[in-house]
């Protein structure tokens, strides 16, 4: 079993932990989606169950550890609670360049959960895959975002000017990344 498919005890009242997204979850991310406090700051596109339920049947969580495949998604358990999700989109495997997404469900927010989860899989990363950069990116005003990505480890880069379009307006971005550490 890989150690993100079990429980890791946290000295923390919520236990956190991250379990590869299956296509059963797919009405439960189409519902996060739409929440208004995660749709805030990212131009998350109304997609399909029947599209996302597809999407999570072509994930292969074993390719990652293989350094192949383009695209995995994680659901963030608070207990027995899913709480929200995080994607990694690989950018380019020789070079070990990938990004990370994620977003918490309106009730498990600003309660440390996502630090949590983000410290799990930087260090499952770091230490199973051949990922070397781990980039993310959130919109200036996202302040949670901010503190989440500092607190993990993750250093600002600069600004990504008119990175997206949300709501009709374009956004700038802060790109951060985070490194693994050299052995």
């Amino acid at each position: 079993m890989h150690p993100l498919e079990k429980s890791e005890p946290y000295p923390q009242a919520d236990e956190v932990t991250l379990r590869p997204a299956t296509p059963r979850d797919a009405d439960l991310l189409r519902f996060w989606r739409s929440e208004p406090a995660v749709r805030r700051f990212q131009p998350l596109n109304d997609l399909p169950s029947s599209q996302l339920r597809s999407d999570l049947a072509h994930q292969r969580i074993a390719d990652l550890y293989k350094g192949r495949g383009d695209k995995y998604q994680w659901v963030i358990q608070v207990g027995e609670q899913p709480a929200g999700w995080i994607t990694l989109v690989i950018g380019n495997w020789e070079h070990g360049l990938a990004e990370v997404g994620y977003a918490l469900s309106t009730p498990f927010q600003r309660r440390g959960i996502m630090k949590r989860a983000i410290n799990l899989l930087v260090d499952d990363l770091f230490g199973s895959t051949q990922i070397e950069r781990l980039e993310a990116r959130c919109a200036l005003d996202n302040v949670a975002s901010q503190r989440v990505l500092e607190s993990t480890g993750f250093v600002r880069e600069g600004i990504l000017r008119s990175y997206f379009r949300l709501r009709g307006t374009r956004v700038d971005n802060y790109l951060y990344a985070r490194l693994k550490p050299s052995t």
